[in-house]
């Protein structure tokens, strides 16, 4: 049943067009029906990378979501059958700082005393707050995905898998356990993944003190010939002064000449490249090189806050360190630099912490006393203060640089040396680069670029979290210190099988045998997804599994941590089908094995970074390949001044008044249209919204309203017209043309050209073919038959084409003008190839009209006025235009016949102007005499104008007859009226002249400055 047509005689409102789009979709299932009608075609592979619902979707939502819904809907008219299902991520620090926030405590120690069973609970029961919003917003955008039936990374048979995906690298002996410099959270007290950070952009840059420091070295050492004495310091330069009660060694590069200077009765020692630090005048003592320098002693600002083991407080040469900046020496603090840290492990360094797990300096006698208890970042300014008060700070400078920052709650991150979880990436890098190889990257230049940089200087992958609401990491240490054995669980089956206690901890779950975790056991006894379900893997329940160990025979306990939320993300494409399991038939190894690559994966670009990169190492470690086989990466989506969307500054308008004012199909448009799905960033713009309304929207509903005016019935459902008019033969090529351009792009995955090629030939149809063969239409000839004919194929065809772009008024169109159920159960156009020459000549056509119409606005004259004759010269003599393509120039320009003659200067009539030519068109010529029968042409021109504007002012419908009066002095006028009136173009049934009669409809005119009364009685 199709909807109601909204009123021809008014603009449409389109939201209201789509919400009954909307109803009838829902109410005809559609969505349904274009799957079942495609379900024995080729699959078409498309991996969803799933939000987070803890918040309303945004512009930065929706545009991956519209990609997301263009795409597969173009794959499905070309008979790919394109499984879709949604997703949601429900782990992680995202969840855990809302949920910390609406329990109004914070840090690990206060969900402790709540009860972690308390607080992973709070946070199920939050993860999916805004669930319906988000359905609501994809379906008013038309989006087609299955909704109801998503996966979730909180579902036991989720987290199974991902158990599976960490045995099988553990198996392959790329997990390790080792303590590594990490970037640290101390509000979520957790460490953070560079990956983390970068892609959020979660850097910012803030200016703050850097010190250049003094530290002493004891008298009486040798420096090649010299002594130091009792005023002999090294100069170190530091941008985190907060790190100086941590300071171990010194260290200085191999290659760097260093020297000893002598100011104001002291002696400093740094690099002779950095000699320009030095403020005011000084004497040079000696030059040596760094090995002169190795092994000396110095005072630390801090005796006793690192505990010296006969290492420590020395000067020590590595090969990071640099003359760019600072003094050529570098200040170490062992466990707060990566480089730091593992110089210290090669030279034997104590590895001692000053900061406890919140960031704070600990509160014990080795701490400074002012110190003790100090955040962090609140400890810099009264470091130099301290060192100032000591004589120990030789410069202080304010310098801005780029501070990492959580990407969830905002708090300054520090390095921090961590114990934590490894996946040796190294190993396989190689691989992953190889691996790449097989990707078509969108746009291209990633592909060598971005991320093949990400992989070639990726660190080993920290895959454990110190936090709660997340899969648990399945590792089981023997509590036998001894004994140091260390098993990894990949399934529920293994875990039941190895627990000394399964049944104490799960006591509502009725064993069975189960699949283990090479995927083998009877097929009759997996479980269900409801009793799946009743296991939950969370913290604080699986902690209380206990393994009884297979070489000690002690107990077994799981480590604390938990699984960094982008390995459930690296594992959603068999994650998301619990493979390799089974349950009752639900879902079967073979279903991953027969979506795994996808054909298309799309979000934004610093997904290349996250997903993207999780995702193919995952993928390439368990299975060998890439997971995709094309990427899209779209831009950011930023406020019109470009600022950062924020909803605090209320700086872009909301995306539901958007869609309410112009309707989605705009709003998709012109994202689609759009730079940003190219990977550039775009200054979202509603005006840009507005335009697509006015000049795509509205060009093809009016052109739709036109054709209806004429067409009662239903389109042929012919690919092909008989039709032999010029103009109808060329919009048919155009429209092969446009198909063969849109359908390239879209092959590709470019909606930027395939959005450009449609817009070209909505044009093309709106203002050169409709408007050239609208007065062949209003006749009731077979030459009107055959343009309407035309017309209807060229919008039941230009509606598929849109269809992925705009597919609420696609559907309308095509439901009205073919009496077909839905545009998206049709298939894709494939046609004949365009007639390139006639394409070709109608391009001259329209530039010699171009020019045409310049020469009448260099003389001032209306197309209105008809004039006597014209000629053109072509840059290419081979080419001629036939009578046809002659024709449309002259009736464009309004203009009698061709007058070759006129490109003779000779022959040339005075009155005639010649215009330069541009392209194809050498020089353009046209006649502006005008004879007394012209200008009386004209008059009626402008005569017949006035009448069609007051026809438009009555809402009179095109085939409304009417008797029209008139009155005016102006004989010339009244003659013109009576004798060249078009009658049949104006609906004019006869003309009369009277002042007398009452009239339905008036208007007084000015034609050549002569007034005239026209008046109008509806018949």
């Amino acid at each position: 049943m199709a909807e109601e047509k909204p009123q021809q005689s008014t603009a449409p409102n389109f939201n209201e067009l789509e919400k009954g789009i909307l109803k009838f979709w829902d109410e005809n299932q559609i969505f349904q029906k274009s799957l079942e009608k495609t379900k024995d075609g080729e699959p078409y592979i498309f991996y969803d990378g799933p939000p987070f619902a803890t918040g309303l979707p945004h512009y930065g939502s929706i545009l991956p979501s519209v990609i997301k819904d263009a795409i597969p809907r173009y794959q499905t008219m070309k008979g790919r059958f394109v499984r879709r299902r949604w997703g949601w991520d429900c782990h992680g620090l995202p969840i855990e700082n809302i949920v910390e926030q609406h329990l109004k405590i914070s840090g690990k120690k206060q969900i402790e005393e709540i009860g972690v069973a308390r607080f992973n609970q709070v946070c199920r029961d939050n993860v999916l707050k805004y669930v319906a919003e988000w359905g609501k917003v994809i379906n008013r955008i038309a989006r087609w995905v299955d909704f109801d039936n998503s996966y979730k990374t909180m579902d036991t048979s989720y987290m199974e898998s991902v158990w599976l995906g960490l045995k099988q690298v553990w198996e392959k002996g790329l997990i390790y356990e080792d303590r590594k410099v990490l970037l640290y959270c101390s509000r979520c007290e957790t460490p953070i993944s560079n990956f983390e950070v970068a892609m959020d952009n979660s850097y910012r840059d803030i200016t703050e003190e850097s010190v250049y420091s003094k530290f002493k070295l004891p008298k009486g050492q040798r420096i090649v010939n010299d002594l130091t004495n009792d005023k002999t310091y090294a100069l170190a330069w530091t941008t985190t002064p907060w790190t100086l009660p941590a300071n171990a060694s010194l260290n200085v590069g191999p290659d760097i000449t260093y020297v000893l200077i002598e100011q104001n009765g002291e002696r400093y020692i740094l690099a002779k490249d950095r000699l320009s630090i030095i403020q005011g005048e000084y004497e040079l003592v000696s030059q040596f090189p760094a090995r002169a320098l190795e092994n000396l002693e110095y005072e630390p600002p801090y005796p006793g806050a690192i505990p010296n083991n006969g290492k420590a407080h020395r000067f020590y040469v590595e090969d990071f360190v640099t003359t760019e900046d600072g003094t050529g020496i570098v200040h170490s603090a062992v466990m707060y630099g990566e480089e730091d840290f593992l110089a210290a492990k090669k030279v034997g360094l104590p590895q001692v912490v000053t900061l406890d797990h919140k960031g704070r300096y600990f509160e014990e006698d080795r701490i400074p006393s002012f110190l003790r208890g100090v955040f962090f970042k609140d400890a810099e300014k009264p470091i130099l203060k301290d060192l100032q008060g000591q004589g120990l700070v030789y410069k202080i400078e304010n310098y801005t640089h780029s501070y990492p920052h959580c990407y969830r709650c905002g708090t300054p991150l520090f390095y921090n040396a961590l114990p934590a979880w490894f996946i040796n990436v190294q190993k396989v890098k190689n691989d992953l680069l190889k691996n790449n190889e097989a990707i078509n990257w969108y746009p291209e230049h990633l592909k060598h670029g971005r991320f093949k940089q990400g992989l070639e200087n990726a660190p080993d992958w920290n895959i454990s979290r110190n936090r709660y609401w997340a899969t648990a990491l399945p590792f089981w240490k023997c509590e036998n210190k001894d004994c140091k054995n260390v098993v990894c669980i990949g399934s529920i089956g293994e875990l039941m099988k190895k627990s000394a206690n399964f049944n104490e901890v799960y006591p509502q779950f009725v064993a069975r045998p189960f699949m283990d975790s090479s995927g083998t056991a009877d097929k009759s006894a997996h479980y269900t997804s409801v009793e799946l379900e009743s296991i939950d893997l969370h913290k604080p329940y699986i902690d209380q599994i206990k393994l009884k160990c297979e070489k000690c025979g002690e107990q077994m306990s799981r480590v604390p941590e938990v699984v960094d939320c982008w390995v459930e993300s690296g594992s959603m494409p068999f994650a998301e089908l619990h493979y390799p399991f089974q349950n009752n038939g639900e879902q079967s190894p073979e279903d991953f094995k027969n979506r795994f690559p996808a054909d298309f994966v799309v979000e934004y670009i610093p997904q290349t970074r996250a997903w993207f990169y999780v995702m193919h190492v995952m993928s390439g470690i368990l299975f060998g390949r890439a997971p995709f086989k094309n990427v899209v990466t779209t831009g950011t989506i930023l406020a019109e001044d470009g600022s950062k969307m924020s909803k605090s500054k209320n700086n872009y308008p909301d995306p539901g008044l958007v869609i309410e004012k112009y309707g989605a199909d705009a709003l998709r448009f012109y994202l689609l249209s759009s730079p940003v799905v190219t990977g550039e960033d775009l200054n979202f713009s509603e005006k840009g919204v507005s335009e697509v309304s006015k000049k795509i929207n509205m060009l093809v509903y009016n052109v739709w309203s036109f054709y209806r005016m004429y067409e009662k019935g239903v389109a042929s459902s012919e690919l092909r017209v008989t039709s032999q008019h010029i103009l109808d033969k060329w919009i048919m090529a155009r429209l092969a043309q446009t198909n063969a351009e849109v359908t390239k792009q879209l092959d590709v995955y470019n909606t930027v050209k395939s959005a450009k090629a449609i817009v070209d030939f909505i044009n093309d149809l709106s203002t050169w073919y409709l408007r050239r063969s609208r007065d062949r239409i209003k006749e009731n000839s077979e030459d009107s038959k055959q343009a309407l004919a035309t017309l209807g194929l060229v919008l039941r065809e230009i509606a598929k084409l849109i269809a992925p772009f705009m597919p609420f008024l696609a559907d309308f169109i095509y439901k009205d003008v073919t009496g077909q159920e839905s545009v998206h159960l049709a298939e894709w156009p494939v046609m004949d190839a365009p007639d390139e020459e006639v394409i070709s000549k109608m391009e001259i056509v329209r530039e010699a009209a171009s020019l045409g119409l310049a020469a009448r606005k260099q003389k001032g004259l209306a197309v209105r006025q008809p004039l006597a004759s014209l000629a053109f010269e072509l840059n290419d003599e081979k080419i001629s235009l036939e009578s046809e393509y002659i024709k449309i120039i002259l009736e464009e320009l309004n203009v009698k016949a061709q007058e070759p003659g006129l490109a003779d200067k000779d022959t040339r009539p005075e009155g005639a102007i010649m215009v330069p030519g541009q392209k194809a068109v050498k020089a353009f010529y046209v006649d502006f005499n005008l004879t007394p029968e012209l200008k009386q042409e004209g008059l009626a021109r402008e005569l017949e104008r006035q009448v069609q504007d007051l026809r438009k002012k009555s809402g009179l419908k095109v085939g409304e007859l009417v008797d029209l009066y008139y009155n005016t002095q102006d004989e010339n006028l009244e003659e013109v009226l009576l004798k060249l009136l078009d009658r049949k173009k104006t609906f004019v049934s006869q003309i009369s002249k009277s002042l007398e009669v009452e009239v339905d409809f008036e208007l007084q005119a000015q034609v050549d400055g002569k007034a005239v009364w026209l008046g109008m009685i509806k018949i």
